[in-house]
This record gives C-alpha cells, sequence and structure tokens, in this order.
C-alpha cells in the first residue's frame, strides 16, 4: 500500500539514486554492494545446461502475465528453494520471499505484458532481451510503464532457476511515474541530460 510517508522514503531515496551518474543514459548504476552480491552470486551459483528450454518456456508463460490469479504457484515451480534474484527493485534468495514479492506486485497491476525478443546463450548462461508494460494505480492516478530490459538467467538441472539478474532502468520505468516521487526523478534525469 503507498502511503505519504512511503512516497516520501521513496522519494528520498529516489533523489539520492538519481544523483548517481547514469550509465549511458540508462538510468542509476548499481551500488557497490549490489554489483558484489551479483558477482558472488556468479561465483557460487554455477547453473545447468539440461534443462534450460523447459526453463525458459516457464520464464516465458510465467512473466507474460503478472496479473494472472496463478502467478504465486508458476513462481515457485520456475525458482529452485534458494537462488539469487535481483530485479532491480528487489534483492531475494528464498523461494517464499519471491513469492510474496512477485504476487505483491501482481496484485498492484492492472495489465501487464512481457515479450521476450531475443535469447543469447553462452554454456550455461542465459540472456534474455525483453520489452515490458504495465498499468497500475497510485493514489488513484493511472500509471502506465514501457520499458526495456536484459536478463541473465542460470537454470538448475530441473530447469527451475537459480540466478536471475535484471539489467533495466526502474528509475524511468517505475518510479518517474509515481506521483511527487515522478517529478524528483524526472527533474534529476533531466539535471543529468
Amino acid at each position: 500500500m503507498i502511503t505519504i510517508a512511503n512516497i516520501n522514503r521513496i522519494a528520498v531515496a529516489v533523489l539520492l539514486l538519481a544523483t548517481v551518474p547514469a550509465c549511458a543514459g540508462s538510468g542509476p548504476m548499481m551500488d557497490e554492494r549490489t554489483v558484489s552480491a551479483y558477482h558472488e552470486a556468479l561465483e557460487q551459483i554455477p547453473g545447468r545446461t539440461g534443462a534450460i528450454d523447459k526453463g525458459l518456456n516457464t520464464f516465458r508463460q510465467t512473466f507474460s502475465d503478472l496479473t494472472r490469479a496463478d502467478l504465486a504457484e508458476r513462481i515457485a515451480e520456475l525458482y529452485a528453494e534458494t537462488f539469487y534474484f535481483n530485479d532491480t527493485v528487489h534483492i531475494a534468495r528464498k523461494r517464499s520471499e519471491l513469492v510474496d514479492y512477485m504476487a505483491r506486485t501482481g496484485s498492484q497491476l492492472e495489465e501487464n505484458s512481457v515479450d521476450v525478443h531475443q535469447v543469447i546463450r553462452d554454456g550455461a548462461d542465459v540472456y534474455v532481451r525483453w520489452e515490458m508494460s504495465f498499468v497500475s494505480r497510485a493514489l488513484g492516478k493511472k500509471l502506465e510503464s514501457h520499458s526495456i530490459g536484459m536478463t541473465h538467467l542460470r537454470f538448475d538441472e530441473d530447469g527451475r532457476i537459480v540466478l536471475h539478474q535484471d539489467f533495466w532502468d526502474s528509475g524511468s520505468a517505475l518510479y518517474a511515474h509515481l506521483p511527487v516521487v515522478g517529478f524528483f526523478v524526472r527533474r534529476a534525469q533531466g539535471a543529468m541530460q
């Protein structure tokens, strides 16, 4: 639930993030802890190649519509019990935590679509180029967002995700559309151009 107190907290966080120099104009750079956590996950979670096709198919079906009533069950089937997940908004390492997070996310969306445009494989590493659109509401205002991104995936021997790292501009795609917060995000982004 978005409250004025939460909006104020988000505004402060976004302002801090937005003042960090942008990487090729694509939004705030990851902080050092996030980068370290990703590198640590790369070292500790090797991934397997045997069930990549199965995992990719489930990934496409699950993320194609996050408003589905069975989203929690789909997320639980798609991810291993423990893994590394970072969508630039939230980091999770346990399936139960991710199921709750994605269910909350899906419940806040009126419409959603994620279209996969390209998949590149390099051994156990899979890179998915996608385009996402969603419609939601905040403080009674309709929010529409359209963005592009890339996800780095690794799967286990059963085709479940063990590593999920998104690369997308959540500031422009998400925060810039929020009432109050969006003004500050857009202003900071304009100042950096």
